[in-house]
């Protein structure tokens, strides 16, 4: 009887042993297929990696992407101060696989054959081409291959101010005389006399000048050397010597003197509208473009109104590349990596997520189908909050509530609107420049912040400046900009004639 049993006992043991095996087994061929779904990382930086639900967003955003191609997509957090790319190793050790980097950081990648050639892969991605299609081409010996997208919304923007509205409505303002940055100093006057505290104007950004966001010509050589936009001629001259420039750092010595700006302009690390917003300051200078004066108008409204000054938007060369989407070389899966890409440039529910986080949580929907934070959330209090909405197709996302029903619309009426620039297209070849730019350039960025915050003796200085300019070079490199200008709008036109006949 023993024995009977003792064999049941080991039969028992072995069908025991057979139906672990057979669930390990199971269980492992299921990880393996789980692990074999593509994981592709968009490396983001500013606040919005600080959000308390990135992971939250994240599984949403990879659940969404698995189901549209097959892969997830996920955030990857570098850092405050990583918005230029600027670590590729720090990049690739968090598996980075696309990043939105500045056209110089983009340029340095790929001349050091970082960066992915997305051109085989295109016929995947629609979009990516339309966008590539719509902007100014890069030079010819920088075509070979696609490296790299640019941003889908030109840069193009104009400026205006941002105003606390309590003071405003505190002491009846009539901000409708508001045309220009030199109608704000009554204002100032008025908020010095009544709220000795209360920082009249606040930069925008650390280290911006006073009148940041008001751009005086078209710098073709990344330094000093453009067309001047009030006459957008074809006269290359040195933007640092014109009459413009010189109204600017007036302006600046200007508020300087009368204590418009705080005393520790250049190291106040709190940017202009948060202090607006918490009522430290009165103004600051305010970026205007049709998606970013909606959403801020949208959420802050009952704090602050944003004017814009009679300023046309303007449009060169730089604003197509200011920033470029590209996918480091290393990555695992390239076409993957290309098609997530694609659904950054068009794909409204993936766009959703990332600019506005997890509907329910971030984010509600309105009857009207606009969005608003849920009951009991405010921008305070949000888990998520995307800061580089700039970077994205933002127009074919939802509309937050109070926002243009056809933001797409006003995006064509206010790129119809703006000055383009007589060099629009044009690329210089630094290889064929004698003057040594670097050295120019580290002049500029000597002189140019005391200047641009009146923290200066403006007519000793600029002479000073100017003077420190021509004996590094600067009339000889206004030269060779000239010439090369000259023969790109000869083969402008010789080609222009060419497509016509």
């Amino acid at each position: 009887m023993r024995k009977v049993q003792s064999r049941i006992v080991k039969i028992l043991l072995l069908l025991l042993a057979g139906l672990l095996a057979v669930g390990c087994s199971r269980g492992k061929a299921e990880q393996t297929e789980k692990e074999e779904v593509p994981v592709i990382n968009i490396g983001i930086s500013e606040r919005t990696g600080l959000s308390d639900d990135l992971e939250q967003v994240n599984e949403t955003l990879g659940d969404l992407t698995e189901e549209k191609i097959g892969v997830r997509a996920q955030l990857v957090w570098l850092g405050l101060n990583s918005s230029d790319g600027s670590s590729y190793y720090k990049s690739r050790q968090m598996d980075v696989d696309i990043m939105n980097v500045y056209f110089k950081k983009y340029d340095d990648y790929r001349r050091k054959n970082l960066l992915l050639d997305m051109e085989n892969y295109l016929d995947d991605a629609p979009m990516l081409q339309e966008v590539l299609d719509e902007k100014t081409s890069l030079p010819e010996n920088e075509q070979d291959g696609v490296y790299g997208i640019p941003k889908p919304l030109s840069d193009l923007h104009s400026n205006g101010v941002m105003l606390n509205r309590a003071y405003v409505e505190k002491y009846q303002m009539d901000v409708s005389q508001i045309h220009h940055a030199q109608d704000l100093e009554p204002f100032f006057d008025r908020i010095k006399q009544e709220e000795p505290d209360v920082i009249p104007w606040a930069l925008e950004k650390r280290g911006n000048a006073v009148i940041e966001r008001q751009p005086i010509g078209d710098v073709l050589d990344g330094c000093l050397s453009g067309i001047l936009y009030e006459e957008n001629g074809n006269t290359v001259c040195n933007l640092y010597e014109s009459e413009a420039y010189e109204e600017q750092v007036r302006l600046a010595e200007r508020w300087q003197k009368k204590g418009y700006l705080a005393k520790d302009i250049l190291t106040n690390i709190e940017n202009g509208k948060s202090q607006v917003l918490s009522g430290k300051a009165f103004a600051t200078e305010f970026v205007i473009k049709p998606d970013e004066m909606q959403y801020d108008e949208s959420i802050y409204g009952e704090k602050a109104i944003i004017i814009p000054f009679d300023n046309k938007p303007v449009l060169d060369t730089e604003d197509d590349w200011i920033t470029v989407w590209c996918i480091f070389a290393e990555t695992k899966y390239p076409r993957e990596a290309v098609q997530v890409l694609n659904l950054l440039y068009y794909d409204e529910d993936v766009l959703n997520v990332i600019c506005y986080g997890v509907e329910g949580m971030h984010y509600q929907v309105l009857p009207d189908g606009s969005f608003d934070y849920p009951e009991g959330v405010d921008q305070d209090t949000v888990g998520y909050s995307c800061s580089t909405k700039w970077r994205y197709n933002t127009p074919k996302a939802g509309i937050w509530h109070g926002m243009s029903e056809n933001l797409e619309k006003d995006f064509e009426e206010f790129k119809a609107s703006a000055v383009i620039s007589g060099a629009y297209g044009f690329w210089l070849d630094e290889s064929r420049i004698t003057v040594d730019i670097a050295a120019l350039k580290q002049i500029v960025n000597e002189y140019t912040p005391l200047l641009e915050t009146g923290l200066c003796d403006t007519t000793a200085y600029l002479a000073e400046f100017r003077q420190k300019l021509q004996e590094a070079g600067s009339e000889e490199l206004v030269r060779q900009v000239q010439q090369q200008y000259d023969e790109w709008i000869k083969t402008e036109k010789e080609q222009n004639r060419t497509e016509k006949e």
